[in-house]
């Protein structure tokens, strides 16, 4: 018996339904990894973020390489997109930003500082956008790259926009503010970016180890898992954090109580 052909129109809503049911799994996922309640966050992944504050003053410290107007080559992105990477966005826009105002009061190095505004945009804005890279669900090396690129690209569109608005008088002649701005940011965020991501698999794989890739619950954080992309991965990241499909997503509850259970 030959199956019945498929007109136009069933065609055509199978396609809408494939459409609505990717649009609904996007939606969720970007939820799972926002992770915008701190009640759910729980006491060890604000510890982690305090801790990640120090690391990021203690690395930015680290040099080799400064820029004229501002801007240099160092790991202190480092410890942001770790957070964010584990914990999700919010967390990782939250310890970008609290990064950014101590940079201000000069802990971590004499800020540059021309004009409030551009300071706003060069500090806490720009490091609290690095957290975006906590909306990239990363199971493997390939999504890893993605997120660190999505954090430094948040930071280069605020730097940019500081150099736009406050630096354009320093553009030779024949090049455009614009793209001056532009290629400035992009020469000292560019191998940041690059040494942060080389530095950041081997530090996910060490804390997957250390913790048995267990590390958070919805109510802690979201988490990576690092070690190879398997087609099982990709639903777990995407399900929520901790990689349950959302089995703590209504309870809160943190790594404490779940081994609590267990006894």
């Amino acid at each position: 018996m030959t199956p019945p052909a498929q007109t136009p129109s069933t065609v055509g809503h199978d396609r809408a339904g494939s459409a609505a049911s990717l649009s609904s799994r996007l939606r969720s996922t970007v939820a799972a990894r926002a992770n915008v309640d701190p009640s759910r966050w729980g006491a060890r992944a604000i510890a982690e973020m305090a801790i990640a504050v120090v690391l990021c003053v203690v690395l930015g410290l680290f040099k080799p390489f400064q820029m004229p107007q501002g801007g240099s080559v160092s790991l202190e992105m480092l410890p942001i997109i770790f957070i964010a990477v584990r914990r999700g966005l919010m967390p990782g826009v939250t310890t970008g930003l609290v990064y950014g105002f101590v940079q201000l009061t000069g802990l971590a190095g004499a800020p540059f500082i021309y004009h409030p505004l551009q300071a706003a945009l060069d500090y806490p804005l720009a490091f609290a956008a690095i957290g975006l890279a906590g909306l990239v669900p990363v199971v493997g090396w390939r999504s890893l790259w993605a997120a660190v690129a999505v954090g430094s690209a948040g930071r280069l569109f605020f730097h940019w926009l500081s150099g736009l608005l406050f630096f354009a008088s320093y553009a030779p002649k024949w090049e455009a503010a614009w793209l001056y701005a532009l290629t400035y940011n992009l020469f000292f965020l560019v191998p940041e970016a690059l040494i942060t991501a080389v530095c950041l698999w081997p530090l996910l794989k060490a804390y997957d180890a250390a913790t048995g890739g267990a590390g958070a619950t919805v109510g802690e954080a979201p988490r990576a898992r690092i070690g190879g992309e398997r087609p099982g991965d990709a639903r777990s990241a995407a399900a929520g954090p901790g990689g349950r499909g959302g089995a703590d997503a209504g309870t809160g509850h943190n790594d404490e109580d779940a081994r609590g259970r267990s006894r």
